[in-house]
């Protein structure tokens, strides 16, 4: 990872990158009508600050390279944040590939790997994109199937222990998840279980926010910090109070990954964070429910970019279209309108596909003392050749 001070020149690209991010998100959710906003949006600057400064070490090109670092979203509903990042990382790719012509921005299996914004137009329709995490296809990125809160922190775990038994603990399993999701008995066991097993190679990142579904919210009904509820167990807990800047967040990851990391302690990095952040819908009210589609909140959420960057967006206010095409068309132009502040910034464009490169070609194709065997256990007949077993699990009819 590169130190804070180091990258303290890169913020400003930060800070776009994050804006067409929440857009992304946005135009995402407000053509399906479906989805979870206030999670996705509390995440993006942790999202951003981990795949960008180098803490996770990870090529956007290849996800199936054998020691890139894991990624888990625990809770998996909060995966638009995830779309939305790749496909705006993977626009900049795009577009240095047109400019140059040159193959290695290219995804290394295909186009039909790559997640790129039109993607976005699928959310939760049959054959695009799911509404949970899933592994396959154009989200390999995830390292897990997940879904409802809690349910990718057993199987992260599992995951920094396989690597651990095989000598590649230096390559580490991150788990995204807001603090709802540690209240689940499964968390809990998985953080006793991480510290007794040495797991300093899981790291999990907590949005805390405060909020879920409910109208209450955590803090009223769960006692203390993550200070309190990771550092009670024996793991390495940094974060910041101040989860919209850069600066605090990349120290604390600095901290917890290179100027205090122990091999055998597992790591936590906590961002206090407002859920719905932005959207003018925040908490509770913001978690699983958008925009009406089209609406005044809608475009209030456009009218703050528009301002920013000075950006037009076409038919600025208009109402929906009724037909399902119609709908698409106007997404692609919303879509349009946000993404040409990327394609009209030459240094972004060059900035975001030098470090993806770089972040990709850091990966190791090998670890000394990792052995990899081309046996497949699940392929050995012998295994399954009920007369190779032992006489004694068998017992004769009538015994």
């Amino acid at each position: 990872m590169q130190s804070p001070k180091n990258l303290e020149q890169y913020y400003p690209y930060w800070e776009i990158v994050k804006d067409i991010i929440d857009q992304s998100i946005d135009i995402m959710l407000n053509l399906r009508q479906s989805g979870h906003p206030g999670g996705s949006r509390s995440k993006v600057h942790g999202m951003v600050t981990t795949l960008l400064s180098g803490a996770m070490r990870w090529d956007i090109r290849d996800a199936g390279k054998r020691f890139s670092d894991r990624y888990v979203l625990v809770a998996g509903h909060a995966n638009p944040v995830v779309y939305a990042t790749l496909a705006v990382l993977n626009e900049a790719l795009r577009i240095k590939y047109h400019q140059t012509n040159d193959s290695k921005y290219l995804h290394f299996k295909g186009q039909e790997f790559q997640l790129n914004w039109e993607d976005l137009l699928t959310l939760r329709n049959h054959g695009g994109l799911p509404g949970h995490a899933e592994m396959e296809g154009k989200t390999l990125f995830f390292k897990f199937n997940t879904g409802p809160s809690g349910h990718g922190s057993p199987p992260a775990a599992g995951e920094a222990l396989a690597l651990k038994l095989a000598n590649a603990s230096e390559v580490k399993v991150f788990a995204f998840e807001g603090e709802g999701g540690f209240t689940t008995g499964a968390s809990h066991e998985t953080i006793n279980s991480a510290w007794g097993l040495g797991l300093g190679n899981l790291v999990y990142f907590m949005d805390w926010n405060d909020f879920g579904i409910d109208a209450r919210p955590f803090s009223s009904i769960v006692y203390g910090t993550p200070l309190d509820w990771f550092g009670s167990h024996g793991w390495h807990v940094e974060g910041t109070m101040n989860g919209e800047s850069w600066g605090e967040l990349t120290e604390a990851y600095y901290r917890l990954l290179i100027e205090k990391s122990d091999p055998n302690i597992p790591k936590v990095i906590y961002s206090k964070t407002t859920k719905g952040r932005g959207y003018h819908k925040i908490d509770y009210a913001s978690h699983g429910a958008a925009h009406k589609r089209n609406s005044e909140l809608f475009w209030k959420t456009k009218q703050d970019f528009s301002e920013k960057y000075n950006i037009d967006f076409h038919n600025f206010g208009e109402h929906e279209e009724k037909s399902r095409e119609g709908q698409v068309e106007q997404a692609k132009s919303y879509f349009n309108s946000v993404f040409s502040l990327m394609s009209s910034n030459q240094e972004l464009v060059d900035y975001l596909a030098d470090t993806l490169l770089s972040l990709g070609d850091s990966v190791p194709a090998k670890i000394d003392n990792c052995k990899i065997t081309v046996k497949n256990p699940l392929k050995d007949k012998k295994i399954f050749d009920v007369n190779s077993l032992p006489s004694n699990l068998f017992v004769s009819p009538g015994e």
